[in-house]
């Protein structure tokens, strides 16, 4: 494999890591024929389903994506591409950020490639009050392409506000002097942004707490230009890996990730496996309000965390524990999807093993209209446990629509004959959902277009 997917791969393993109709027939997407668009009217239609395959001739890897006020999507992740393919700039340095405005049906808008001279790789993107956006994720770059700053460390939090159409605004390089890698991304009620992540980093730099491990969850408030309020480092004696964060109606925020940490530091339960889900509420000082450690015997894997109507919380991310601790439900594979429901006070009401038999990771988990589930992520299953259709190829987007208690209403296995790794889905109206990841096939199986070079964005609306 090219490079940025090794490195796609690396990231992932390391961190656990980046938010909130179908049919079970294995039949391909069917996209509408625009040769049935009527041209006299006045008004034409955006086409029921559709994909889009996007990249360059190198290695384009998606991480975030979100729906835009305009009814259009912003997607990102990285990019070593040069000009070729749809990509319309060089690459600044071992791999960009690369950001792709699209409009309702999936056309280009705009695009931008922003980098130094080495890796910068994004992992978050959320609409800004202002109607800019906000790009999160690392940076090894010193002061050269489009970053003003050099580097703290080997990685620092690296920010950037665009405007609504993508031109630069602001940057902000945020680090110690050790690894510091952010994931997510909260806009605050003040206009400022909460940056979640993880460090190594003792006092250096920005980062004005020791760590308390090998690696610590890190908080990091800034305003609306950038500027940095307070920072927060929460963590045991070994590895906690922040993956995800979100806002909570009293102003405060959920972090939630990974932790290999038993009680030390700022963690006040045991370890429960190899790896726990960890989430920890904050107020809006960063100050710990409650934390809880949930998990079975062995690896449990925190992705994604969403809140939901009734002001609980929905975890979602992959297991390999069978029945033990806080675990209820064996494991059906290698590794399943996980997904439970909190209340406001973190106590668990339900959880939810799905798989096949073998590996499924689950990424993206939001809150429907009709206050069921969409849940996605990638699966390399044949018919077996919870799955009702063959891989396709490898991996392959695996999306399950779930009621409110958690049980599968529908479900779909989508892709080519090679990798699909899926990242987000976007409820756009009741039954219909956008989703996003990165693929590496040629037409085949759902597919319609051939890769671009190695890995391409893939997106897919159903």
């Amino acid at each position: 494999m090219k490079k940025i997917y090794i490195l796609l791969f690396v990231f992932c393993t390391v961190i656990f890591t980046q938010s909130c109709s179908s049919s079970d027939t294995g039949e391909p997407i069917e996209e509408t024929n625009d040769d049935d668009v009527d041209p006299t009217d006045d008004e034409i239609p955006i086409p029921e389903s559709w994909q889009k395959t996007i990249g360059g001739s190198g290695e384009d890897a998606l991480f975030p994506s979100i729906k835009t006020s305009d009814n259009g999507y912003l997607i990102g992740g990285t990019s070593d591409s040069n000009i070729s393919g749809d990509k319309e700039e060089n690459t600044k340095g071992m791999g960009d950020y690369w950001v792709v405005k699209l409009d309702a049906s999936g056309v280009i808008e705009w695009q931008k490639t922003i980098g130094g001279s080495d890796q910068d790789f994004l992992y978050a993107i959320k609409e800004t009050l202002d109607g800019g956006y906000i790009l999160g994720g690392f940076s090894v770059s010193n002061l050269s392409g489009d970053k003003t700053e050099n580097s703290n460390g080997g990685r620092d939090y690296w920010v950037v506000k665009l405007t609504n159409n993508g031109i630069i605004e602001w940057q902000n390089t945020i680090g110690g002097s050790d690894s510091d890698i952010l994931s997510s991304i909260v806009v605050s009620n003040d206009g400022g942004f909460l940056l979640s992540g993880f460090s190594s980093s003792n006092i250096s730099g920005d980062k004005t707490e020791n760590s308390r491990g090998r690696s610590d969850y890190w908080i990091v408030k800034i305003d609306s230009s950038g500027n940095v309020e307070w920072d927060k480092t929460i963590g045991g004696s070994s590895i906690d890996s922040g993956s995800a964060a979100i806002s909570t109606n009293d102003g405060g925020y959920i972090i939630g990730g990974n932790s290999g940490s038993g009680i030390s530091g700022d963690k006040t339960e045991a370890g429960l496996g190899l790896f726990d889900y960890w989430i920890v509420k904050i107020n809006s000082q960063g100050d710990i309000i409650w934390q809880k450690t949930i998990g079975g015997a062995n690896d449990d894997i925190l992705n994604t965390i969403c809140k939901t109507s009734d002001n609980g919380f929905i975890l979602g991310g992959h297991s390999a524990s069978d029945i033990s601790e806080t675990k209820s439900e064996n494991a059906i594979g290698i590794t399943d999807y996980w997904i439970l429901k909190l209340n406001n006070s973190g106590v668990i009401e339900w959880d939810n093993t799905i798989g096949g038999s073998q590996s499924d990771e689950l990424w993206s988990v939001s809150e429907t209209i009709d206050q069921g589930f969409i849940i996605g992520g990638n699966s390399n299953s044949n018919i077996s446990g919870d799955k009702t259709e063959n891989s396709k190829g490898g991996l392959d987007y695996w999306v399950l629509k779930l009621t409110a208690s958690g049980n599968i209403d529908w479900q779909n296995t989508i892709g080519g004959e090679n990798e699909e790794l899926l990242r987000s889905i976007i409820e756009i109206s009741e039954g219909d959902y956008f989703l996003a990841g990165t693929s590496s096939s040629n037409i085949s199986g759902d597919k319609t277009e051939d890769s671009r070079g190695g890995n391409d964005f893939w997106v897919v609306k159903l």
